[in-house]
């Protein structure tokens, strides 16, 4: 994991899992280094989901709200099919409408672990997945 001041980002299995902690805001300078990794981290493995973990209230800046359409697209090209989202109520529903691309399946998560269980076995019935939107 190489985490910077506002996110973190790892790869565990074929999942690539992305954390913005409490606070956390993305200034341009941020979300083009987090899209700097974002494509090397996808260029060298193969990745089939990915987890975005949002624990920070603070509203999506216009760069960071980029940022996360482009990583999705880029996602996608590269064959990901299914994003989980973990966040309180509003931020699930705001990461599930930036990330709406034909041919995703987009899961919202109370949890990290439900998320993650989701994530590497799509069929698996997590019990906290939050399917309120």
């Amino acid at each position: 994991m190489e985490p910077s001041e506002r996110w973190a980002l790892r790869v565990d299995d074929e999942v690539i899992v992305v954390e913005f902690p409490h606070g956390t805001g993305l200034s341009p300078d941020d979300a083009e280094a987090l899209l700097d990794r974002w494509r090397t981290t996808t260029t060298d493995r193969p990745i089939d989901a990915v987890v975005i973990v949002v624990r920070t209230s603070r509203p999506c800046s216009d760069a960071g709200r980029r940022a996360l359409r482009e990583s999705a697209q880029i996602a996608v090209a590269r064959g990901v099919e299914r994003f989980a989202v973990v966040g309180e109520r509003s931020k699930r529903r705001y990461l599930k409408r930036t990330i709406d691309i034909d041919g995703v399946d987009v899961e919202a998560f109370n949890d990290t672990a439900a998320a993650r269980g989701w994530a590497e076995s799509p069929s698996a019935a997590a019990p906290s997945v939050d399917t309120s939107t």
